[in-house]
């Protein structure tokens, strides 16, 4: 193929495409014993080299250190962690003494992700930390705000404090798993090598793994959604890129 007629496989930079493949396999890893029972060729051992191949991509290809990257947000991450557990702590604690009634309390642990997440999310798992601050900050209206610190048991900073912290977090955690810009010029080879890594992980493996999932009606279908992993990356506040340039 010619160097003219050599394009992309994908529309977006290629630190992003790279960023959403590394979140795609990590959350293969994360449902690996489920994955490999289904099809023994999704194991451990493929996955990591895929995830290998992504971080020889980084280096040689756009010239960047993924794990130094990778250490510095996740210092970030780590620190509003130790913000928000405590809070998290506290209010689950103090919930029953606030709300006197048992069925509303059961209603609004639900409500507010405490249930779901909040066992999860003490044991540092951020994505559990993430999904209950998405819930928390969504459902924590003026009226649950109001109910939840009448009795002055919950202080309104504290709710205040976690809502803030939820937005601070996604952030961080995007910013994590997101690969810094690389202003490198990439050849027509190492445009072979990406596209070659795209599809390779794309085109067969996780469009397999999303099907599987949506037949089971299952919510983990959007672990595996090249789409709406790429929506949430570049909703971290950056917009979505324009088709990289051609190689040189």
């Amino acid at each position: 193929m010619s160097q003219e007629k050599l394009k992309r496989l994908y529309s977006a930079k290629d630190t992003v495409m790279l960023t959403v493949l590394s979140i795609i396999l990590k959350n293969a890893l994360a449902n690996i014993a489920e994955l490999t029972e289904e099809n023994e060729n999704w194991n451990v051992r493929a996955i990591t080299a895929l995830l290998t191949r992504i971080e020889n991509a980084l280096e040689n290809i756009l010239g960047i250190d993924p794990k130094k990257d990778q250490r510095e947000a996740t210092a970030l991450v780590k620190q509003i962690q130790a913000e928000a557990l405590p809070i998290l702590s506290t209010l689950a604690l103090r919930m029953g003494v606030a709300v006197k009634n048992t069925a509303r309390k059961t209603e609004l642990l639900k409500q507010l992700g405490f249930t779901e997440f909040a066992a999860k999310a003490q044991q540092m798992d951020q994505i559990a930390l993430i999904e209950f601050l998405a819930k928390f900050k969504t459902n924590a209206t003026n009226a649950v705000k109001a109910e939840i610190t009448a009795s002055k048991d919950i202080k309104i900073a504290a709710v205040d404090k976690l809502i803030d912290l939820s937005k601070t977090l996604v952030d961080n955690h995007v910013n994590q798993e997101t690969y810094k810009d690389t202003s490198k010029v990439i050849t027509a080879d190492g445009v072979t090598e990406l596209n070659a890594i795209y599809t390779a992980v794309v085109k067969d493996f996780s469009k397999l793994v999303l099907d599987f999932y949506k037949k089971k009606k299952s919510n983990k279908a959007n672990l595996f959604s090249f789409a709406a992993i790429l929506k949430t990356v570049n909703g971290s506040g950056n917009h979505t890129p324009p088709p990289p340039t051609e190689p040189k």
